[in-house]
């Protein structure tokens, strides 16, 4: 009850999109359905840690100092520790993607610039979805991007910020209207 009313605080549709997006890819990818529900639940809690972070940097349409860079990356941390009293598969899995689904392919990441494969599949998984449904979406700094330029930023971003495998499935499930 209490994690849901912070969802609520938070952007619970974005949560609910990149949720729905991560089944779909994990789906696509041949997991099955106990891990698919897994991610999908666990996904809803990627950015709970943004709780901790002041709304006015939240809503800024500034771009970033290396202070308010620094401590809008504290949202992980944050995160983990919100979620640190929770058991149980749904609560593992979710700290597993707070914490993997800022990290990158490339090892240029964060909190840990994890790299290729070490970075766990879930958190890989979540990191696609999150950046399309973001890119997708009107924020407070920016306007929502056209899909077609949407594709084109994750296609660069393969090998980069994204698995190439996943890549290659995501634009697959976004391709096809096989997502959600």
């Amino acid at each position: 009850m209490i994690l849901e009313n912070v969802l609520n605080i938070l952007d619970r549709y974005h949560a609910r999109r990149v949720s729905d997006l991560s089944m779909s890819l994990a789906r696509h990818l041949g997991l099955s359905e106990r891990e698919v529900g897994l991610i999908g639940q666990g996904a809803l809690y990627h950015d709970i840690g943004k709780i901790a972070i002041p709304t006015s940097l939240l809503e800024s349409k500034d771009k970033f100092s290396e202070e308010e860079r620094r401590l809008m990356q504290r949202h992980v941390e944050y995160g983990l520790s919100i979620l640190s009293v929770y058991t149980g598969e749904v609560m593992e899995a979710a700290k597993v993607i707070v914490v993997s689904h800022h990290e990158r392919w490339d090892g240029q990441g964060y909190p840990y610039g994890l790299m290729g494969e070490k970075i766990p599949l879930y958190g890989r998984i979540v990191a696609i979805c999150d950046v399309f449904d973001a890119l997708c979406s009107e924020r407070p700094y920016k306007a929502a991007w056209p899909l077609g330029q949407v594709l084109d930023y994750i296609k660069s971003q393969s090998e980069k910020a994204f698995d190439p495998r996943l890549t290659e499935a995501f634009l697959q499930i976004i391709y096809e209207g096989a997502a959600v």
